[in-house]
């Protein structure tokens, strides 16, 4: 039932994106707000569904070692989206194009990037984390390791359209997948999406 929740709130709310000025901080910050909040009620609609508990799903505690590991890999997938860009970027012309909107929004002075950082860096990612590796992850989890972490990274990957983020995305999904298998909580991965997204939104308001 999810599923279907996912795809009305998108379609629906792409409509009204296409309704906003294309200038200036706005656009950006609604995109990241449709980014946190569709996934996030796709997740609230599973468990009150499915199962009424957020356990299952891997709202679970975890020792503060798999934080710091996640901040780690979240450091080095920042790293490695500059070669990955530098590949992706000529074989898609205008690939690039899809994060303008959320570079001028953290070049929009300092209540634009907190405003971006808030919703881009931080919500943004909990509630991809919530649906594509709460809900999605862990339900193909329950036939095969592999086929869950590489499935479920493709789905959060084309989730992301056709542009230079998609590879990162996919990556990150595999990560982010085997994360959830060791540890069964989805927090590290929250704290690697959190991580890559903040200091992405940092270089960007740097005009890098």
């Amino acid at each position: 039932m999810a599923v279907p929740v996912v795809v009305a709130l998108y379609l629906g709310t792409a409509l009204l994106t296409l309704m906003l000025p294309s200038d200036g901080s706005l656009p950006g910050l609604a995109n990241f707000a449709i980014s946190a909040a569709v996934p996030a009620i796709a997740f609230g609609a599973a468990v009150v569904i499915r199962i009424r508990r957020v356990q299952p799903f891997g709202l679970r505690r975890v020792r503060p070692w798999w934080i710091l590991a996640a901040i780690g890999i979240g450091i080095a997938n920042v790293a490695l989206s500059w070669p990955v860009a530098a590949l992706i970027d000529p074989l898609v012309p205008g690939a690039g194009d899809v994060q303008q909107s959320y570079r001028d929004s953290s070049m929009a002075g300092p209540a634009g990037l907190i405003a971006t950082i808030v919703l881009g860096g931080m919500l943004t990612p909990l509630g991809e984390e919530l649906f594509f590796r709460g809900v999605i992850t862990r339900f193909l989890l329950r036939w095969n390791t592999a086929i869950a972490v590489i499935l479920g990274a493709a789905i959060f990957a084309a989730a992301h359209g056709v542009n230079d983020v998609t590879p990162m995305a996919f990556i990150i999904g595999l990560g982010n997948g085997l994360l959830l298998r060791y540890s069964r909580s989805i927090w590290p991965g929250v704290a690697v999406h959190v991580t890559y997204n903040t200091i992405g939104m940092v270089i960007h308001s740097l005009g890098i």
